[in-house]
């Protein structure tokens, strides 16, 4: 019978490779922040895309500027003769 991993256990592996340069500027890094260079890799790595993530699924704006937004939302929407004339327009490939 296997034993259930335990909460929080690590349970994925993940293989990089690095230059020599590389290895030993994330190590030093990892002694300055008294942790072993696996774990420092581990904690940036999650903290680089916890926010790529945010960044990519988050959009915040005051209270002031979710009004401008809102105003304009509104508004009827404007014709732009240029632009519905050169969507009307067949493209090279489409022809």
């Amino acid at each position: 019978m296997a034993v259930p991993a335990r909460k929080g256990a690590k349970t994925e592996k993940l293989d990089i490779r690095l230059t020599s340069k590389e290895e030993a500027v994330i190590k030093q890094a990892a002694i300055l922040r008294h942790t072993t260079a696996s774990n420092f890799v581990r904690q940036q790595a999650i903290m680089a895309a916890e926010s790529i993530i945010h960044d990519q699924t988050r959009f915040v704006v005051t209270d002031t500027q979710w009004q401008v937004i809102e105003a304009a939302l509104k508004q009827p929407a404007k014709v732009l003769p240029n632009l519905q004339k050169r969507l009307s327009k067949k493209d090279e490939w489409d022809r």
